[in-house]
């Protein structure tokens, strides 16, 4: 089996909503997903995923999730 490790980035990120920048986290998560098999071996991505609150009262949007990795 081929495992791969990733994370989305650290720092702030913008509201997709709002446009606004976060810094607060609310919480962490795990996500393993299965992909197509490289040279006959399954392959499966462990994923930890920050979720931020935005701060904007306005915004209908409470909390994102940190797209991408490093």
């Amino acid at each position: 089996m081929v495992r791969v490790k990733a994370r989305t980035l650290e720092g702030a990120l913008p509201c997709p909503s709002c446009g606004v920048w976060s810094y607060w986290v609310h919480s962490q998560y795990r996500r393993h997903l299965a992909d197509a098999s490289v040279g006959g071996h399954p392959v499966v991505v462990d994923l930890s995923v920050r979720r931020l609150f935005c701060d904007v009262t306005d915004c209908a949007r409470r909390t994102l999730v940190g797209q991408g990795g490093a």
